[in-house]
């Protein structure tokens, strides 16, 4: 069976990308929108539509439309599929067995169960919702899309920990973009693109600020599937942090700074993260709080390292994990380099500053900039001055770049000062 399967997923490499295209009834264009924050669009828009498909359902498609779409998603999503079905041919079975149900997402792991799906069953219902149109499509433009399905309203249980995203880009098939994926494409992306990264960077603020993808044509194709897994992992961290009307699980926040953090670690000769308070080339290998060993290896410093498991031994938590676990960290190496751009660029943090009307974490632009955009009060409609915090941000984080090494020796300093 191995092999058989191992043929089909040789195969998905000749499918043009023109047929990729997974068929979602909620579609959504970023283009229909500009003018707008994202965050009004999330609000307004993206989230009512995933509530909806959380208390009303979808459609399940058929046994066909399943297995075709096996050929439209990268081959890690539709080799997972296979193996939580058992194979392509009882996918195709499943698919029929359920075909044309209007199911939740909620009930539909129990309707896989009652069709012999063991503990892949979780897996496969998300396959199933994706393949199902059951979710949000958002459209970054003609050739980057995010798919969003199975998300909870947030007025259930543990519903901040439900929902998958999936980001499509050209050369490469709709793929579930976790954090930790997220976190290495983005270090190769940065550190192998140059002075090109700047169309990357303006890309996603211009995104955030006015849902203006125009500036994505000008980034290479690893750099557009590295946005397109922004969209879709942001989208999916905002949707959850709505759920709380924001008063808990700020992980959008946790992604954009990060994101914008790799700035420093593009331009570093070697790469130095924040790590437990320092700033270190060694770090630890990630350890669940459930099964952490005597000790943990040690391995090269990487933006991975801002993603690790909570450290919490409460059996109901210590198999968590994400990028808020290492706020502290990150949030630390933000003011460190704000500090040392207010000493030696100061301009560049007066042109980001100058458009934030509050004094809250004026030690940290990025911390300033997530505030400013994830935020109610924060007008939905920007002015032109206002959207100008692109540029400006922009030409921050390619000064950034440029000091890496400089910032990074600053940053060593400063710590060993505060011994």
């Amino acid at each position: 069976m191995k092999n058989l399967i191992l043929a089909f997923l040789l195969t998905l490499s000749s499918v043009s990308f023109a047929a990729n295209k997974l068929k979602y009834s909620t579609v959504i264009d970023l283009s229909d929108y500009t003018g707008q924050t994202y965050f009004s669009l999330m609000n307004e828009v993206i989230k009512p539509s995933l509530d909806q498909y959380a208390t009303e359902g979808f459609e399940v498609a058929d046994g066909k439309t399943l297995v075709a779409t096996l050929k439209k998603v990268d081959s890690k999503v539709s080799g997972k599929a296979i193996r939580s079905a058992g194979s392509i041919e009882k996918l195709q079975k499943i698919g029929d067995a359920l075909a044309g149900q209007t199911i939740t997402f909620y009930d539909l792991p129990a309707a896989l169960a009652a069709e012999g799906v063991g503990s892949g069953r979780y897996d496969l219902a998300t396959f199933i919702a994706l393949a199902s149109g059951g979710g949000v499509a958002i459209n970054i433009n003609s050739k980057n899309t995010a798919y969003n399905v199975n998300y909870g309203t947030g007025e259930k249980e543990n519903d901040e920990r439900t929902g998958r995203s999936f980001g499509e880009a050209p050369g490469r098939l709709a793929l579930d973009a976790s954090d930790k994926h997220y976190l290495e494409i983005l270090e190769d992306y940065v550190r192998s693109e140059g002075e090109n990264v700047e169309h990357f960077y303006r890309s996603i603020l211009k995104i955030l600020l006015n849902n203006d993808a125009s500036d994505l044509k000008n980034v290479s194709e690893a750099g557009q599937a590295v946005a397109s897994d922004f969209v879709a992992v942001y989208t999916a961290e905002q949707d959850r942090h709505l759920m709380s009307n924001l008063e808990r699980h700020p992980w959008d926040a946790s992604l954009l700074e990060v994101t914008l953090l790799s700035a420093l670690h593009s331009g570093q000769k070697t790469v130095k993260v924040m790590f437990n308070g320092q700033f270190t080339d060694t770090t630890l290998k990630q350890a669940s709080g459930c099964t952490v060993a005597e000790y943990r290896q040690e391995k090269a410093a990487s933006m991975i390292d801002y993603w690790q498991f909570s450290t919490n031994s409460d059996p109901a938590h210590c198999n968590r994990s994400g990028l808020n676990v290492t706020r502290r960290d990150f949030r630390s190496l933000g003011a460190a380099i704000t500090a040392y751009q207010k000493e030696k660029n100061p301009e560049l943090v007066e042109n980001i500053q100058r458009h934030f009307n509050t004094n809250k974490n004026k030690n940290n632009v990025f911390a300033q900039l997530s505030d400013f955009l994830i935020n109610y009060d924060t007008e939905t409609q920007l002015d032109a001055d206002t959207l100008e915090l692109a540029e400006d941000f922009t030409a921050f984080l390619m000064q950034v770049r440029k000091d890496a090494n400089k910032t990074s020796t600053f940053i060593s300093n400063q710590i060993q000062a505060n011994r």
